[in-house]
């Protein structure tokens, strides 16, 4: 099997992506692993998303090759994905501090948490996020950090655009993890995934998102 698209996957809800990106025959096996519990690739998907530490184990012994075979080893062997960033965001001229410490990708949601030093990097580059939960969530994360995340953050997506907050700053380092979080908990999709499938714009009318954002508002760069 051949996957055109990165682990990351498990956490972008969207079925029509992960048959194209990962295609029909690894959503057969995937189906078939979990059979005791889904019975369609909406339910499929509904399932890993909200049950993001139990990919790794449904893929467990497979050989996936493709452009991400080193990464879809490393998943598979040993529950691991690497924390960071991947969405290229367009260049916003930016001087803004954010003194928020967000250092890891949603993406890391799907490493499995065996060892300190897997903890460690949640604690280190992600301190921020534990003073709104008390630990990682081990299903529906997606949920728990919607509520979690402060409103004023996810109000300067909607108004500055997410690119905007990506080239902001924290310290020395660009936010782009932030952006990252805060593109997915608007519309449970990675940015860099939408990216591949050519999405430039999040929200084309209110009921894309049951967020209160502007209607038809939300899009990759600065707001007009």
């Amino acid at each position: 099997m051949k996957a055109r698209v990165d682990p990351c996957i498990f956490l972008h809800r969207e079925p029509r992506d992960w048959v194209e990106l990962l295609g029909r025959d690894f959503v057969e096996v995937l189906l078939e692993r979990l059979s005791h519990v889904v019975n369609s690739v909406d339910e499929l998907v509904d399932y890993i998303f909200s049950n993001p530490r139990v990919a790794h184990l449904v893929v467990r012994g497979l050989r996936i090759g493709g452009r991400f075979r080193d990464e879809w080893l490393l998943f598979a062997e040993g529950g691991y994905v690497h924390p960071g960033a991947r969405a290229a965001w367009p260049y916003v001229k930016n001087d803004v501090v954010l003194d928020v410490r967000v250092q890891v990708s949603p993406c890391y949601l799907l490493t499995s948490l065996t060892s300190g030093d897997r903890r460690y990097v949640w604690r280190n580059r992600a301190s921020a996020l534990f003073k709104w939960v008390s630990d990682v969530p081990e299903s529906r994360p997606w949920e728990v950090f919607r509520e979690a995340f402060p409103r004023w953050l996810r109000e300067l997506a909607w108004e500055r655009g997410y690119a905007w907050v990506a080239w902001t700053r924290w310290r020395d380092r660009r936010n782009g993890h932030l952006a990252e979080w805060l593109y997915w908990l608007d519309t449970g999709r990675m940015p860099h995934i939408d990216f591949m499938m050519g999405r430039r714009a999040v929200c084309n009318s209110s009921g894309c998102t049951t967020v209160q954002a502007p209607r038809g508002f939300v899009q990759f760069g600065v707001s007009a």
